[in-house]
């Protein structure tokens, strides 16, 4: 009996021993990884025409966290960060001009174009990553209104590949910037396997405006110089070259102010023309001269010519070209030739009284 109850107390004490130890020894210890943030920029690009200054114009965009999406048997779980991101803005002006690049983003043989490109800072504030993973987030380009301006409504999708290294801690391994959402397999190829975006590319839709000036008629002079009045309304803001075959004291560029609006002077004289370069599109001209006493007429784009010295709006949705003729005529009157012409018979024929009595009282001398 003594032996059996020395077993049944050695066995109780044992079950308690290892009780405590699997208590105090956990099965496996979580990982704690410290979270991070991180940084990209994505591209813009602004393409004008070749012979253009590049605008003053700020593009602004937006950007949110994607959906989580869980994973499935073929495809890797996607992360949404509970921290907002925050994105910059791409602000370009006519300082930009002259570092402009020849051509496209896409074709750089296009000697008809140019571009200005800007790089737009995207920051992930620190704690944006807490694990290992593939975090979302999506981009929209805000529409500014400016007129003639493309803007791209088309979302882009940022995936940032956030890893852990032998020490487990996270660091962000790659940025992969879409223009399609995609679920990523899980040997981490798109599912839609279109090639990657490499940010945003706009253009202006630009034309120039021409006026002119001819001097016509029997009493036109054809070295005087007529001042022309120039406003320009629903322009990007920027400086705008000016060419003209006429020089005498006008400008080589015009200036649009933040207002969209211009107004400005021009002498012009007979056979001469004035040509704004690359105004953007809905843009709108009027042209107006002080005709003086000339008779106006002016054509726009070589249709029938109109009584008047102001063109009226012209809105730019291509090219345009005012022509103006200011003319002077007179009829030189004809009554003057028979007042002079008795006048000049009786000179005549006094002349030849003149010279016969003087040759009679030549000859009597004798």
């Amino acid at each position: 009996m003594k032996g059996r109850s020395l077993s049944k107390v050695l066995a109780i004490t044992m079950v308690f021993v290892l009780t405590i130890a699997f208590a105090a020894f956990p099965v496996s210890a979580a990982t704690t990884y410290t979270p991070i943030g991180g940084s990209t920029n994505i591209t813009k690009n602004l393409v004008v025409e070749n012979d253009a200054n590049i605008p003053d114009i700020v593009f602004n965009y937006t950007i949110t966290r994607g959906e989580a999406k869980a994973a499935t048997a073929s495809t890797i779980e996607i992360l949404a960060s509970d921290v907002t991101a925050s994105i910059g803005t791409a602000s370009f002006s006519n300082a930009d001009t002259s570092s402009a690049q020849q051509g496209t983003p896409t074709d750089s043989t296009d000697t008809t174009k140019k571009y200005a490109q800007k790089e737009v800072a995207v920051t992930f504030p620190d704690g944006s990553f807490t694990k290992p993973g593939v975090y979302r987030y999506i981009i929209h380009e805000s529409n500014g209104g400016k007129p003639g301006v493309t803007y791209d409504a088309t979302a882009r999708y940022l995936d940032v590949y956030v890893t852990a290294n032998n020490n487990n801690e996270l660091e962000v391994s790659s940025y992969v910037l879409r223009s399609t959402e995609s679920s990523i397999n899980t040997n981490l190829t798109y599912a839609i396997s279109e090639a990657k975006s490499v940010g945003y590319t706009n253009t202006v839709t630009q034309y120039d405006f021409t006026f002119s000036k001819a001097i016509a008629g029997n009493q036109g002079d054809k070295n005087k110089r007529f001042t022309f009045t120039l406003s320009i309304s629903n322009a990007i803001p920027g400086t705008y070259p000016v060419t003209a075959t006429d020089v005498t004291g006008n400008p080589v560029s015009i200036t649009v102010g933040t207002d969209g609006t211009y107004t400005g002077n021009f002498d012009l004289t007979n056979n001469s023309s004035l040509v704004v370069l690359n105004l953007n599109e809905n843009a709108v001209c009027t042209v107006s001269e002080d005709s003086q006493d000339y008779a106006a007429t002016y054509s726009l784009d070589g249709e029938t010519a109109n009584s008047g010295s102001s063109s009226g709006q012209v809105t730019m949705n291509n090219s345009h070209t005012v022509a103006f003729t200011n003319t002077r005529t007179g009829t030189i009157p004809t009554g003057i030739l028979l007042t002079v012409g008795p006048f000049a018979v009786g000179l005549l024929v006094f002349g030849a009284l003149a010279i016969f009595f003087f040759s009679r009282r030549k000859r009597s001398s004798y």
